[in-house]
């Protein structure tokens, strides 16, 4: 069921990967649009004290800007990191200030599910922007579409980071991989790229050797505040 989560994940160089993928944690929540400022609050007075953010970890607040009726959240908290930063997290103990933080967010906000999982392929990180549009794909073959997709994003750079991962747990019935594109604005995000010859080629080509695929939903998520060391 989509509104069991959200799935609101992070979306890379010249034409160089990433130098090293990351893995992911969200958690979804409903607040009354009163609320979220206490919310922010809330986050900031915890994460901004010396010693509970935990090094290498990157934590994001965002607001859904559009997505499906039957999904109820209305904003994400995502962690990233490499697996031993985040490890490192989810290994600490949880102190007064964490209390206090979740006494908070149990007074004002609801849980509309969680999940977990890694990147595979980031293009162009240097073109992060505060918008995500995140696609939801059922891949029937993920030995053939992770190599397609990245031959294609390596032959033609995406105007803004790009990333190709794979849930691990908290999914939905029928997805399996999403892909997050990062967008500058509004206009960025609902503007279609001119291809030209060439990148019309390569997205033939992608089309040809990446097995079947479904896009199963689709969602764009907007930042609100973050926080890292």
């Amino acid at each position: 069921m989509k509104n069991k989560f959200l799935i609101l994940i992070f979306l890379f160089v010249s034409t160089s990967l990433f130098s090293q993928e990351y893995v992911w944690s969200v958690y979804n929540i409903k607040v009354d649009r009163v609320n979220a400022g206490q919310v922010v609050s809330a986050m900031d007075n915890f994460l901004s004290k010396p010693g509970n953010l935990v090094d290498g970890v990157t934590v994001s607040l965002f607001e859904i800007m559009f997505a499906s009726d039957d999904v109820e959240a209305t904003h994400v908290i995502a962690f990233t990191g490499d697996p031993d930063a985040m490890n490192a997290m989810y290994s600490a103990g949880q102190n007064d200030d964490w209390q206090v933080m979740m006494g908070t967010f149990d007074q004002l906000t609801e849980s509309k599910g969680s999940a977990a999982g890694r990147s595979i392929h980031t293009f162009n990180i240097e073109g992060e922007g505060p918008i995500h549009h995140i696609l939801q794909l059922n891949v029937d073959d993920p030995g053939k579409y992770a190599p397609a997709f990245k031959k294609m994003w390596t032959t033609i750079k995406p105007d803004n980071r790009l990333t190709l991962g794979q849930f691990v747990s908290g999914r939905s019935d029928g997805v399996s991989h999403y892909i997050l594109a990062a967008n500058d604005d509004f206009k960025d995000l609902v503007t279609r790229r001119e291809w030209n010859a060439k990148e019309r080629a390569a997205w033939q080509t992608y089309r040809e050797e990446r097995g079947d695929m479904e896009i199963v939903s689709t969602m764009t998520r907007a930042l609100v505040k973050q926080w890292k060391k």
